[in-house]
Protein backbone atom coordinates (compact mmCIF):
# COMPACT_ATOMS: atom_id res chain seq x y z
CA UNK A 1 0.00 0.00 0.00
CA UNK A 2 2.99 2.51 0.85
CA UNK A 3 4.59 2.06 -2.43
CA UNK A 4 0.77 2.05 -4.44
CA UNK A 5 1.03 6.08 -2.64
CA UNK A 6 4.20 6.93 -3.57
CA UNK A 7 3.91 6.52 -7.58
CA UNK A 8 2.39 9.79 -8.12
CA UNK A 9 5.46 11.07 -6.98
CA UNK A 10 7.77 9.36 -8.41
CA UNK A 11 5.90 9.43 -11.46
CA UNK A 12 6.11 13.18 -11.63
CA UNK A 13 10.27 13.33 -10.42
CA UNK A 14 10.96 10.57 -13.24
CA UNK A 15 9.13 13.16 -15.62
CA UNK A 16 10.85 15.98 -13.80
CA UNK A 17 14.17 14.54 -14.92
CA UNK A 18 13.57 13.52 -18.23
CA UNK A 19 12.43 17.65 -18.72
CA UNK A 20 15.44 18.53 -16.89
CA UNK A 21 17.83 16.25 -18.16
CA UNK A 22 16.16 17.61 -21.70
CA UNK A 23 16.21 21.21 -21.03
CA UNK A 24 18.32 22.27 -18.22
CA UNK A 25 15.45 24.96 -16.71
CA UNK A 26 17.30 27.10 -14.25
CA UNK A 27 14.94 25.40 -11.28
CA UNK A 28 16.02 23.74 -7.69
CA UNK A 29 14.80 22.90 -4.67
CA UNK A 30 15.40 24.94 -1.24
CA UNK A 31 14.21 23.06 1.66
CA UNK A 32 10.75 21.60 0.47
CA UNK A 33 10.59 24.22 -2.52
CA UNK A 34 11.38 24.40 -5.84
CA UNK A 35 12.81 27.70 -6.54
CA UNK A 36 13.79 29.27 -10.16
CA UNK A 37 17.77 30.00 -9.93
CA UNK A 38 17.34 33.16 -11.73
CA UNK A 39 15.18 34.86 -9.18
CA UNK A 40 15.13 32.57 -6.06
CA UNK A 41 11.27 32.78 -6.22
CA UNK A 42 9.18 29.41 -5.26
CA UNK A 43 7.86 28.24 -8.62
CA UNK A 44 4.19 26.70 -8.12
CA UNK A 45 3.68 23.83 -10.32
CA UNK A 46 0.02 23.55 -11.68
CA UNK A 47 -0.21 20.30 -13.61
CA UNK A 48 -2.58 18.55 -15.56
CA UNK A 49 -2.49 14.98 -16.16
CA UNK A 50 -2.03 12.76 -19.45
CA UNK A 51 -3.16 9.46 -19.79
CA UNK A 52 -0.23 7.26 -21.39
CA UNK A 53 -0.44 4.13 -19.80
CA UNK A 54 -3.00 2.51 -21.74
CA UNK A 55 -2.54 -0.26 -24.10
CA UNK A 56 -0.93 1.51 -26.85
CA UNK A 57 2.01 3.35 -24.18
CA UNK A 58 1.46 6.41 -26.38
CA UNK A 59 -0.13 9.59 -24.92
CA UNK A 60 -3.93 10.01 -25.68
CA UNK A 61 -4.39 12.28 -28.45
CA UNK A 62 -1.58 12.19 -30.44
CA UNK A 63 -3.48 10.87 -33.69
CA UNK A 64 -6.27 13.58 -32.99
CA UNK A 65 -4.27 17.18 -33.12
CA UNK A 66 -0.45 17.93 -33.36
CA UNK A 67 1.93 17.53 -30.32
CA UNK A 68 2.65 21.35 -30.46
CA UNK A 69 -0.78 22.18 -30.39
CA UNK A 70 -1.91 19.74 -27.50
CA UNK A 71 0.98 21.76 -25.42
CA UNK A 72 -0.42 24.89 -26.66
CA UNK A 73 -3.75 24.30 -25.06
CA UNK A 74 -2.15 23.11 -22.10
CA UNK A 75 -0.25 26.08 -21.38
CA UNK A 76 -2.67 28.74 -22.14
CA UNK A 77 -5.19 26.59 -20.08
CA UNK A 78 -2.96 27.95 -17.25
CA UNK A 79 -0.77 24.69 -16.84
CA UNK A 80 3.12 24.79 -16.35
CA UNK A 81 3.89 21.25 -16.22
CA UNK A 82 2.28 17.80 -17.49
CA UNK A 83 2.45 14.72 -15.67
CA UNK A 84 2.46 11.85 -17.71
CA UNK A 85 0.86 8.24 -16.45
CA UNK A 86 3.39 5.81 -15.95
CA UNK A 87 3.20 2.58 -17.76
CA UNK A 88 4.98 0.26 -15.30
CA UNK A 89 5.00 -2.13 -18.81
CA UNK A 90 6.61 -0.25 -21.04
CA UNK A 91 9.81 -0.44 -18.44
CA UNK A 92 9.05 -3.77 -16.66
CA UNK A 93 7.96 -6.40 -20.02
CA UNK A 94 10.75 -6.39 -22.18
CA UNK A 95 8.91 -7.16 -24.95
CA UNK A 96 8.24 -3.58 -24.84
CA UNK A 97 11.59 -2.42 -25.79
CA UNK A 98 11.93 -3.08 -29.57
CA UNK A 99 8.27 -2.36 -29.99
CA UNK A 100 7.86 0.91 -32.35
CA UNK A 101 4.66 3.40 -32.10
CA UNK A 102 3.33 2.33 -35.12
CA UNK A 103 3.60 -1.51 -33.99
CA UNK A 104 1.84 -1.16 -30.87
CA UNK A 105 -1.28 0.42 -32.50
CA UNK A 106 -1.00 -2.05 -35.43
CA UNK A 107 -1.38 -4.81 -32.42
CA UNK A 108 -4.72 -3.34 -31.86
CA UNK A 109 -5.45 -3.05 -35.05
CA UNK A 110 -5.47 0.68 -34.31
CA UNK A 111 -4.92 0.96 -38.29
CA UNK A 112 -7.06 4.56 -38.64
CA UNK A 113 -4.82 6.13 -35.48
CA UNK A 114 -1.96 5.30 -37.42
CA UNK A 115 -2.75 7.49 -40.66
CA UNK A 116 -4.08 10.19 -38.35
CA UNK A 117 -0.79 10.05 -35.93
CA UNK A 118 1.23 10.27 -39.50
CA UNK A 119 -0.84 13.34 -40.19
CA UNK A 120 -1.15 14.93 -37.06
CA UNK A 121 2.42 13.96 -35.38
CA UNK A 122 4.70 11.98 -37.75
CA UNK A 123 7.66 12.23 -36.15
CA UNK A 124 6.39 9.79 -33.62
CA UNK A 125 5.01 7.25 -35.77
CA UNK A 126 8.36 5.19 -35.82
CA UNK A 127 9.78 5.36 -32.79
CA UNK A 128 10.74 3.25 -30.29
CA UNK A 129 7.62 3.15 -27.27
CA UNK A 130 10.24 4.50 -25.14
CA UNK A 131 11.27 7.67 -27.04
CA UNK A 132 7.85 8.26 -27.97
CA UNK A 133 7.30 8.22 -23.91
CA UNK A 134 10.40 10.58 -23.19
Amino acid sequence: MAMRSLLPALSLLLLLSFHLSSFALPLSTNSRWIVDDETGKRVKLTCVNWVSHVDTVVAEGLNKQPLDSISSLISTMGFNCVRLTWPLFLFTNESYSNLTVRSSFQTFNLIESIAALQVHNPHLIDLPLIDAFK
